[in-house]
């Protein structure tokens, strides 16, 4: 059971790459409440930004919601075939394959690439190394999304626990 985790957390965690990756280098800015708080303040008072600043509601609506349900189906039917048919079961082998998840998000794709990739930097902003290259924010969401993934957590357990009510009818 341990190793059928481990290869579901690492396909997981390709599966979290190649749905945020391109996303942000396709539409940088629509992560823009992502960014350290100076480089939202630099873009805010950039004349080439105004009235292209996503508000808060829309940006999370446009990415975090679809995500959401993406991996809701994706983890639902892990656990499934994982072989978690209680709610109990279900929710401790999500809320693990999260936090897998959460945490490579915040060391890898986080701390190491967005951190310091240029790719990824708003023009206008290039000049502010040091604070793309604080992590504070990448760690302080972590802690967030652990939350987050209780609720997320007790989704699926919830839904797993459906499956037999709903194959009896």
């Amino acid at each position: 059971m341990i190793i059928t985790f481990i290869i579901e957390a690492v396909i997981t965690c390709i599966l979290f790459t190649l749905l945020i990756i391109p996303y942000l280098l396709k539409d940088p800015l629509a992560w823009f409440y992502d960014y350290p708080v100076e480089v939202q303040e630099r873009i805010r008072s950039l004349a080439q930004y105004e009235g292209k600043i996503p508000t808060k509601k829309d940006s999370d609506m446009k990415k975090k919601l679809p995500a959401f349900v993406v991996c809701l189906v994706i983890f639902a039917t892990i656990t499934y075939y994982s072989g978690a048919t209680t709610f109990n079961s279900a929710f401790i082998y999500v809320y693990l394959l999260w936090t897998v998840v959460n945490f490579y998000d915040a060391l890898v794709l986080d701390t190491m690439y967005f951190c310091h990739s240029k790719r990824v930097r708003l023009p206008g902003t290039e000049d502010m190394v040091k604070e793309y290259e604080n992590p504070k924010i990448h760690w302080i969401a972590f802690f967030k999304g652990s939350m987050i993934g209780i609720v997320f957590a007790s989704l699926v357990g919830g839904l797993i626990a459906l499956i037999p009510l709903i194959m009896l009818t």
